[in-house]
């Protein structure tokens, strides 16, 4: 079995002081997933909706693809104070594992982007 296949939920959010936020909450133990976007003086939005095994077959497969189990735990860039912050949080057998990062992100994070906003079907900018 491996690592990724012993997930059973993931938090993400990303968003800043101008451009709001989306976060989204993938629950592989419940096939669930929620979507939220706030800010920017908007009312908050949030979506809910089931997801087939498939789905999270596939899910599994692309965060072992960009191997997101292996980034560093912190990505900052001292240099800029206002900005984008991000964090994901992956939750496991006995354990949680942290990323996050402050206008500094991994290589693989435009794919990470990518294969959240594929699982929500909506935006994770």
């Amino acid at each position: 079995m491996s690592q990724y296949e012993k997930i059973k939920k993931i938090e993400a959010s990303v968003g800043g002081y101008f451009g709001g936020f989306y976060q989204v909450e993938v629950d592989l133990e419940n096939n669930l997933v929620s979507w939220t976007h706030g800010g920017e003086g908007e009312l908050e939005e949030t979506v809910h909706r089931n997801i087939r095994l498939t789905t999270v077959k596939k899910f599994l497969e692309q965060l072992e693809t960009i191997n997101l189990l292996n980034w560093e735990a912190k990505f900052i860039d001292p240099g800029v104070l206002d900005g984008t912050q991000w964090h994901v949080e992956i939750v496991m057998d006995g354990h949680t594992i942290t990323k996050h990062g402050s206008n500094c992100y991994p290589e693989q994070w435009r794919e990470f982007r990518k294969t959240i906003s594929k699982i929500a079907r909506k935006p994770f900018r």
